[in-house]
């Protein structure tokens, strides 16, 4: 199986990332050069459908890219100690590092304890280490100004940095400084980890898939029916909608009597059907030619009975959504859904985040509530909403969010900030902003 990989990064290490990859015969690679850290986004949302796997050839993209990329294997070139060998000798060559003076130097991204374990390997005893840890969101402005202050107060003699733009930037100030770069060794053990990835892609795509689906109010339509005739003939369509279903996806079509349909696949056609989970075109299809409501869950897991529970607890949530929806869960309690939405969440139900959990103990909210309503910001684009937004967003009643929204606002985790009105005659409607860490986009 080839696998397509998209290698992000500034162009001198895409190329030497790319260089390494010719050897693998079984990646292409496409690249996806940026000038800034901040322009990595807009490249993972363009490549991310193009692509089986996304290699970052640093940790600050790949950070920069877990907000966007749920679905996707990624991996990132580590910047391990080893690669300061090559600075430390350039600084050797400039006569900045001497073996019998000390060295003072400030390096970011790097842990204090690698660098001084590599000081230590090649005979440097005496130091200064000025150490700057990077923390996701940090801007480029922040980190230039702890070096070039370091240096202005003459603390240091030279700066170490792993970020392209700080080291342009501090190269244009006119100030000695050196740039990390991933080693070849490292290169290549980013590969394979890429490579393990790819194995695991092909397994995953080899997981079971199972979906039912449900009429939504079968036996009111029945009732409602002109004929026993009617209901035969929409009974016939379905079923000619799913063999035809089933024979282009080589699913295994299970018929019940009642006014539910399950078939059994692998998530790799799902996969591929869906669009990588973000649209239903079987459940679109059975509502426009039968003019009746459906309701699709999807359960991925490694045996038929996991996968079917999984299925279940979907079905749940399209039915408590209103019907005429489609969700996804995954094995690992990833959600989709509404598949085929606007706005598509995609959220977990679970985590080990003590942060969230705080906030949901604290709100009397369930852990799965705050990561959807996480989602519900991010493709929104925004953290400030009115309740009538959520519950469209959540596919709930109105009522419930704003049921939601008052607990939020009496725990201080949302704030009114202002009203809009609606059109035509209606109450003012609230404006929130949601503060919950990791979500704003404001």
């Amino acid at each position: 199986m080839n696998t397509k990989i998209a290698v992000i990064g500034p162009q001198d290490l895409v190329h030497a990332v790319m260089t390494f990859g010719s050897q693998f015969e079984q990646f292409s690679m496409i690249p996806g050069v940026y000038i800034h850290e901040r322009d990595t986004l807009p490249l993972v949302i363009e490549l991310k459908s193009q692509v089986d796997i996304m290699v970052f050839t640093g940790p600050i993209p790949y950070q920069f890219a877990l907000e966007v990329v749920r679905d996707k294997p990624m991996v990132y070139i580590h910047y391990s100690g080893t690669a300061l060998y090559k600075v430390l000798f350039d600084c050797l060559r400039d006569e900045v590092m001497h073996f019998d003076r000390k060295l003072r130097i400030s390096v970011d991204v790097l842990e204090r304890e690698a660098v001084i374990e590599r000081l230590k390997e090649i005979g440097i005893v005496q130091y200064e280490l000025f150490i700057q840890k990077y923390d996701v969101g940090m801007e480029t402005d922040e980190l230039v100004a702890f070096h070039q202050n370091l240096w202005q107060q003459g603390k240091v003699d030279a700066t170490v940095t792993c970020i392209t733009s700080v080291y342009n930037r501090l190269q244009k100030l006119g100030l000695p400084v050196y740039r990390v770069v991933p080693t070849g060794s490292a290169i290549r053990d980013g590969l394979n980890r890429a490579l393990l990835e790819r194995k695991s892609l092909s397994f995953s795509s080899s997981q079971i898939a199972v979906g039912i689906i449900n009429i939504d109010n079968f036996l009111q339509l029945t009732k409602e029916a002109s004929s026993e005739y009617e209901i035969q003939r929409k009974k016939l369509i379905l079923q000619q909608i799913l063999l035809d279903f089933g024979e282009e996806t080589q699913s295994l079509i299970k018929w019940s009597d009642g006014d539910e349909v399950s078939f059994i696949t692998t998530r790799g056609i799902i996969e591929q059907t869906t669009r990588s989970f973000q649209e239903a075109p079987l459940l679109f299809e059975i509502m426009e030619k039968l003019q009746w409501n459906a309701s699709v869950g999807i359960g991925i897991g490694r045996t038929a009975n996991e996968a079917e529970g999984k299925a279940r607890e979907a079905l749940l949530k399209a039915k408590l959504s209103g019907g005429g929806n489609c969700f996804l869960i995954m094995q690992d309690g990833l959600v989709f859904g509404p598949l085929g939405s606007e706005l598509t969440l995609e959220y977990s139900v679970r985590s080990e985040d003590p942060y969230l959990l705080s906030i949901a103990k604290k709100v009397g909210l369930s852990v799965g509530t705050i990561n959807k309503l996480q989602s519900f910001c991010r493709r929104l684009g925004t953290t400030t909403f009115t309740a009538s937004q959520l519950a469209e967003g959540f596919g709930i009643t109105l009522r419930s969010a704003r049921r939601i929204m008052a607990v939020l606002e009496k725990f201080d985790v949302a704030q009114i900030v202002g009203e809009e009105q609606p059109a035509g005659r209606g109450r003012p409607r609230q404006i929130y902003h949601l503060t919950i860490e990791g979500v704003s986009h404001d």
